[in-house]
């Protein structure tokens, strides 16, 4: 990798099922208190369980609709309050590239989106996805060790109800359907070279047809918010797009939940329009790690390494 950045920066915002590290063991300096700040707005918009923000990823509440979307509230409130710290210390910002649910922070930082409007819409896809998939028994799941052809062909001879939600790496790919199928189709990966399967901690199909049906509420409800044209590039994570209008931003935050998404070309993506740093805004730093698999010259930093991003304030 280069010594020197000399082209542009993109800022990552991941999932919120994606691994969390620990913040508060040492804190980014001024970390904690625009957390505060965030989650006081967010208490006006939606309830809040402050047992989330205190242990992330590892409370878990009764009620399944309520647990997921508090962990969602955790990921967007950490995501745009990191982000905005980014942004007070001067640390510029080209596109930004939101992995799965984290559309909706990376579409509030390029100002397509209010902090409030965001997360109201963030509570109301999670919501209709929760009510599409009700009756059936759901998840998610990765395949490592397996191209997303080889993952393809298996499904359409053992388990044709699962689909290819993403690829993440050449060869981590993850799967989504009914819980029954993935178990199936993790037995039948083994022995054709799956190095590791296992189901995600998710409950309803994201990024799959199975959720198609909610798209139409979505977008009655995104017709009420008030949509505006992104002030930086966002990459869609489902097209590779750069959206730059307002009917843009609409398509990819009432698509965003149903379709497959393709992770690594979007980083490829990316790298082909100039960035060469990558700062992930968030309690993980899954899309760090997953950037090892991409081929070119860049960066890529999480937060937590604060005080090695000062060579690219402007």
């Amino acid at each position: 990798m280069n010594d020197e950045a000399n082209g542009k920066v993109a800022f990552l915002f991941p999932a919120f099922s994606m691994k969390y590290r620990d913040f508060n063991r040492k804190p980014v300096p001024g970390y904690l208190d625009e957390v505060g700040e965030f989650l006081a707005r967010a208490s006006e918009v939606v309830d809040i369980d402050q047992r989330k923000f205190e242990k992330p990823g590892e409370f878990v509440l009764d009620d399944e609709l309520e647990d997921d979307l508090q962990e969602h509230y955790v990921a967007y409130v950490d995501s745009c309050a990191l982000a905005s710290l980014l942004r007070k210390r001067q640390i510029r910002c080209d596109y930004v590239a939101g992995y799965s649910m984290g559309v909706f922070a990376a579409l509030h930082h390029s100002a397509a989106l209010s902090f409030e409007d965001g997360l109201q819409l963030l509570h109301h896809v999670c919501t209709s996805a929760h009510e599409a998939a009700v009756g059936g028994t759901y998840g998610m799941g990765v395949v490592v060790g397996l191209s997303a052809d080889e993952i393809d062909a298996l499904i359409a001879q053992h388990c044709p109800a699962v689909e290819v939600a993403d690829i993440c790496a050449p060869r981590v790919v993850i799967v989504s359907g009914p819980r029954g199928d993935l178990e199936k189709l993790f037995a039948v990966a083994e022995p054709e070279g799956s190095m590791h399967s296992r189901l995600l901690p998710v409950t309803v199909p994201f990024h799959s047809t199975l959720l198609r049906a909610a798209e139409a509420k979505i977008r009655r409800f995104l017709a009420k918010v008030p949509v505006r044209p992104p002030e930086c590039g966002v990459v869609s994570c489902v097209t590779q797009n750069v959206l730059k209008s307002v009917d843009e931003v609409i398509e990819e935050a009432s698509g965003n939940l149903w379709q497959p998404l393709r992770w690594h070309q979007t980083m490829a993506r990316l790298l082909d329009l100039g960035a060469d740093v990558f700062l992930e805004c968030g309690l993980s730093d899954s899309l760090c790690n997953l950037a090892r698999s991409v081929e070119g010259d860049f960066r890529a930093y999480h937060p937590r390494k604060f005080d090695r991003l000062t060579a690219w304030r402007t």
